[in-house]
Formats: C-alpha cells, sequence, structure tokens
C-alpha cells in the first residue's frame, strides 16, 4: 500500500508515524512538505493513506498557513486531476486547530488527533493506524486492469518497459511477483494496474492464476499479452491477435477406426465480450494505432507494416511445430488465425466469476507459424507490439466505472 505523509518537519511525530508504519510492513512512504509537494504527489499517483499536519505552508519556504491542511483537504475534494487517498488521517499539536477542524473531519469520516506534547498519542497513533492498515491492505489490492504474460522474460519486461510507474508488490503466501503501476485513462483519470507472469506456461496455471486474480484484484478489465503462433496467409509476423473466441484444442475424444487412432475434437469456445469484440473489430478496421507502434521500435523488424487481426485463437497443451497438427486445428474452426498455450484459461476464469467479474482481453502477436522452421528470432519484437497495442487502448479505448 501507498502513504504519503504531509508535514513540513521531520520531527519526532513524523519519525514515530514513520517507525510505525516500518513495524507495519508498510514500505512504500512519500514525505512532502508543502501543499504544492502534496497537490504534485496526488497528480501523479494514488495513494491508499494520507497522513498530514494542520499547519503547512502552500510551498515549502513560505509562512506556515495555520489552515494549509483543511485547504488542502478542500482542494482534493474539488480537483478532479488529484486521486483521492482512500482514507486520511489528521494529526495537529493546535488545540484551537483540533477544535476547529473536529466537525470537518467527523463529517467525512476522517480521523483528527490532537498531539499536543510530540508523544502522547503514540499508543493511540499505534492502534488507529494498525487498524487502518489492516482494512486498506485489501483496499489497496483492488485495481482497474491487471495484466498477465505468460514468461517472465520477453513477455512481462515487455509490459514493464510500458511507462506505468511501476513498484513491486509483495504479496504474502504467494510464489508470483507482482507489479502495480498507474496510468490516465482516456477521461484523464487516473488508474491501477498490476501485472504478473505465470509461474509455468500453460492453461492450467493460466486458469488458476486469473481465477485468483479475478477474486483478490477484482479488476475491470483482465487482459492477457505476449507471443504466439500465426496462421500462415492469415497473419504476418509481429502482427497482433486478439482472441474472438478461445478453445481448447485437445478437447474431444480420441477413438479408433479402421484400426488406426482418430482424434474428434469437441471444443467449448469462450467468446470475446461484445462490446470488445466491436471495438476490437473497429481499430483493427481502421489500423489506429499500429503505424506508430511500428515506427517505435528501433531494432531489427519485418519489412511489411504492423496490423490487427480479430479472429478464433486455438489453446493447446504443448508447443506446436507440426504444421499436420496445425491443420487439424484450423478444421476445427476454418478461420483460426492463431495458437498459442494460455488464452482459453483465462478467459475462461473471467467468464465464470460471474456478472461482477473483469472482461477478458487476450492481445497476442505473432512471433512464428508452428512449423519446423520456428525460431526465437522474433519473439522480443511480438512481445513488443503485443505489449504496446494493450497500453493503447488502455489508455485511449477502454471505458472505466467512474471513481
Amino acid at each position: 500500500m501507498n502513504v504519503l505523509i504531509v508535514d513540513d518537519q521531520y520531527d519526532g511525530k513524523i519519525k514515530s508515524v514513520s517507525r510505525i508504519l516500518r513495524d507495519l510492513g508498510v514500505s512504500n512512504v512519500k514525505h512532502v512538505m508543502s501543499s504544492f509537494d502534496a497537490i504534485s504527489a496526488l497528480t501523479k499517483n494514488r495513494y491508499d493513506l494520507l497522513i498530514l499536519d494542520l499547519h503547512i505552508p502552500q510551498r515549502l519556504g513560505d509562512e506556515i498557513d495555520s489552515d494549509g491542511g483543511r485547504s488542502l483537504l478542500q482542494r482534493i475534494e474539488l480537483d478532479p486531476k488529484l486521486n483521492r487517498p482512500t482514507t486520511i488521517l489528521g494529526i495537529t499539536a493546535q488545540r484551537d486547530a483540533f477544535s476547529s477542524a473536529q466537525a470537518f473531519f467527523a463529517d467525512r469520516g476522517w480521523t483528527l488527533l490532537l498531539d499536543a506534547d510530540g508523544s502522547a498519542i503514540h499508543d493511540q497513533l499505534n492502534t488507529i493506524l494498525a487498524t487502518q492498515i489492516a482494512h486498506l491492505t485489501k483496499v489497496s489490492q483492488e485495481c482497474d486492469v491487471f495484466i498477465i504474460t505468460a514468461l517472465a522474460h520477453t513477455e512481462l519486461e515487455a509490459v514493464l518497459k510500458l511507462p506505468c510507474t511501476w513498484t513491486s508488490l509483495k504479496l504474502l503466501d504467494r510464489p508470483e511477483v507482482y507489479y502495480e503501476g498507474t496510468f490516465m485513462d482516456r477521461d484523464g483519470q487516473s488508474r491501477k494496474v498490476i501485472t504478473t507472469s505465470l509461474p509455468t506456461m500453460g492453461m492450467a496455471a493460466a486458469a488458476a492464476i486469473s481465477a485468483f486474480v479475478c477474486a483478490t484484484f477484482t479488476p475491470q478489465y483482465l487482459i492477457m499479452t505476449g507471443i504466439a503462433a500465426g496462421i500462415p496467409n492469415k497473419v504476418n509476423l509481429g502482427d497482433i491477435m486478439i482472441a474472438a473466441p478461445s478453445w481448447d484444442w485437445g478437447s474431444g475424444k480420441l477413438t479408433v477406426k479402421d484400426g488406426k487412432p482418430q482424434f474428434l475434437s469437441s471444443p467449448v469456445q469462450v467468446p470475446l465480450a461484445p462490446e470488445l469484440h466491436a471495438l476490437m473489430s473497429s481499430i483493427a478496421a481502421s489500423k489506429r494505432y499500429v503505424d506508430q507502434i511500428y515506427l517505435n521500435w528501433k531494432n531489427k523488424k519485418p519489412t511489411h507494416q504492423l496490423a490487427v487481426h480479430v479472429g478464433p485463437i486455438a489453446s493447446g497443451a504443448v508447443v506446436l511445430e507440426d504444421p499436420a497438427t496445425v491443420e487439424l486445428i484450423r478444421a476445427q474452426h476454418r478461420a483460426t488465425i492463431g495458437i498459442e498455450m494460455e488464452a482459453f484459461g483465462v478467459m475462461t476464469a473471467a467468464y465464470y466469476s460471474g456478472n461482477g467479474g473483469p472482461k477478458a482481453l487476450v492481445v497476442k502477436s505473432v512471433c512464428d507459424f508452428a512449423d519446423p522452421n520456428k525460431n526465437d528470432d522474433w519473439q522480443e519484437y511480438a512481445a513488443y507490439t503485443s505489449a504496446q497495442f494493450a497500453f493503447e487502448i488502455l489508455k485511449s479505448e477502454l471505458a472505466f466505472d467512474k471513481g
């Protein structure tokens, strides 16, 4: 969780607060010394807890404003460009200021403490912070978007290069490494994004982690980025593919006919949400974003222009280098554009999380064609185009709930 402290001094009070926070396991603490610096911090980042002195200057070096803290809080309430903290704790050593601000804090459900001698409230402060942090720890895990990748190298690396001011996020009793960041949506609202990679490739890991993500982080959108095999003559190297629908190509019955094994497919398809399908199809047709994404890549890249394709993508349990198996999969859906190993798990977990669950979107780019010529030459470029396109969608296209 993130904490912002606003106080013009680093005295015994702030040292005590910082020590208590550290003992409670809170490490992401920022201390600023003026209203101006607090506004700057709240413009860039989202904080779970704001702790402030009521007597603070407008700018560092100015005279102390006896009503500076309350003025800052009023600015936070009125300015839509500022990220409102989840909760607020005020501390003052001035009895008059405490009395005049008590009703202001109480009306908003915030806490105001009187620290007349700088040490008397230590035990009370410890109790309050411990209670608030226990509540906020769950709240701070919530996010607007969760991005999953299969691979830590290449795929997650491409996501962590997105300009989201990433910081590490360690969850107790979880082996995965998580990162959280922020971005501005199309309405100028700061949004929280969390990302991780799977412990292993495949649908089982993708479904398990996605189900945990849906229950723990309650994102509005669950997005998977990364690399996949494309179908020749349908897509080109580096092209961006949107799964619509996804299914497990190995689902069915293996029987014997005329003495030979025969596979009878019986896939269950998970569709892309209708509004996302319409949006992605519109973007693909208009070729939005792809030219700039292509131009921004300064390393080796294909000579053909980048494109977006919306279509069926099959998931399976094996890495394919067999054109015959690819043809078998294409027979299950003649419009198939790609094959990979995780999309069905991600989309299934989101689908079965219920009406309150996230909308799932799988954005994978072509790095090979699942044939004997398969190699790693285009993985970095494909991971880049996938992550960059997903980010453009997040910034400029997706509709988020207000708040």
